[in-house]
């Protein structure tokens, strides 16, 4: 299993050199990408949509170089869109532009491209709302992750999918089923702190909550997020190895994952520690 960092805790777009060149710089050697950090003109991520309309082919030839110079891969891209969202109009751009996002990611030789099963919240796609609870909300995922599946099939790529407390898919049981129905195309990236919803972040719940993650979706887990979670009655979030998440049992539990990718430090000096943290781990587990 590869250890990386999700571009996105970079907290400024960079050169796809200085991209590259950062990543090398703590030692890992795979990457999940986000395009916002690479600053291509005109693009910058909404509350609704986190895909360009399109991706230049001077930045796709920049990363390809430079990854190769430093001894990279990306593992994944995000994906990321409001597949929820109250407007159809906004889901069809996503899926829209989700076309030239897969074309980039096989162009890169990236397998994987993270999404997001969205809200019914129009101002946000990581923001809650009552009606995500909603048959109609349920169809109008499922019927637009099934649309990008079948563009990621056709290109020989899979989606990945994350369970995430305000979003429709905020249970294990809803993404396995989620799974169960549209398919192979549509994978897991596992993260253990979205595992939790408002109030359950408490060291007793640990065990489990992640026990009951693996027992449905550790078959189907092709990443893994080193995100963590503060004790509270809130959603704190950290690095790997600052919360209560437990990543022993993470690890121990997907041995078949392709990478651990660190989420959720944000600054250098804390992304620096929890790789540490989690090489220890990834050391011990062999």
């Amino acid at each position: 299993m590869k250890l990386g960092i999700c571009t996105t805790d970079f907290r400024r777009a960079m050169s796809p050199e200085a991209l590259c060149e950062k990543l090398a710089s703590f030692g890992v050697t795979t990457a999940q990408l986000a395009f916002e950090s690479v600053g291509i003109p005109g693009f910058a991520p909404s509350g609704e949509l986190e895909i360009p309309e399109s991706i230049p082919a001077a930045v796709l030839s920049a990363l390809e170089r430079e990854a190769a110079r430093h001894g990279l891969d990306f593992a994944a891209v995000n994906g990321t869109f409001n597949m929820a969202h109250p407007d159809p109009a906004v889901r069809a751009e996503g899926v829209r532009r989700m076309e030239p996002l897969l074309d980039a990611a096989r162009a890169l030789g990236i397998p994987y491209v993270t999404i997001c099963t969205g809200t019914r919240n129009p101002a946000h796609l990581w923001r809650p709302h009552p009606d995500n609870e909603t048959d109609a909300a349920w169809q109008d995922m499922r019927e637009t992750v099934r649309r990008c599946a079948e563009a990621a099939d056709a290109r020989g790529l899979v989606l990945c999918v994350e369970v995430e407390a305000s979003n429709v898919v905020n249970t294990p049981e809803k993404a396995r089923a989620l799974l169960d129905d549209v398919g192979g195309a549509v994978k897991i990236v596992l993260d253990p702190a979205n595992l939790f919803h408002m109030g359950t972040a408490h060291p007793g719940n640990v065990a489990e909550t992640l026990r009951n993650a693996l027992r449905l979706l550790s078959r189907d887990t092709v990443l893994l997020h080193g995100k963590d979670v503060r004790e509270g009655e809130g959603l704190s979030f950290c690095g790997a190895g600052e919360g209560i998440a437990d990543f022993a049992a993470l690890l121990a539990g997907c041995p078949g994952a392709h990478a651990m990718l660190l989420h959720g430090a944000y600054e250098d000096a804390a992304i620096a520690k929890s790789l540490g943290f989690l090489r220890g781990l990834m050391a011990d587990a062999g």
